[in-house]
């Protein structure tokens, strides 16, 4: 077991505070979210987990540095960049991901169908984003 660990990569070094890193395997959906949806399919468990049951989204985006936030709550949707505390050292505590918060909105949407084939950032897909994101909120 302690030579997988080896080998993982490190995707985001001291995350959550001194040794506490988020590996590249943990990027994108957790195996929780790909459990509840029963797929592996990146836009099938947004589908479920987002479009079907509702959830808000907050995430942090590792190549560009921010945290996003997807809050389904209201109308319309609000994709929105969450206000983060640069003051904490390590990045984990600098912004919860929850997506109540205030934050500048970058894309809004009636319709919760919309939100994957046509929300970019910078230039990149949903897809591509979430892929390289860790999930830090999911509620």
């Amino acid at each position: 077991m302690v030579e997988q660990n080896d080998k993982r990569q490190i995707a985001i070094p001291n995350f959550y505070g001194e040794g506490k890193h988020i590996y590249e395997d943990e990027l994108g959906w957790r195996e929780l979210e790909k459990q509840e949806s029963e797929t592996d399919v990146s836009r099938e468990i947004f589908r479920f987990e987002i479009e079907r049951v509702g959830l808000n989204l907050g995430f942090y985006y590792i190549d560009n540095d921010t945290f996003y936030g997807i809050h389904t709550e209201g109308y319309p949707i609000k994709v929105k960049i969450l206000p983060r505390n640069r003051a904490e050292e390590f990045i984990g505590w600098q912004c919860d991901g929850d997506t109540h918060a205030d934050g500048e909105v970058i894309a809004s949407f009636d319709d919760v169908h919309d939100i994957w084939n046509n929300l970019k950032i910078n230039g990149h897909s949903l897809e591509e984003v979430l892929a390289r994101s860790y999930i830090v909120y999911l509620t």
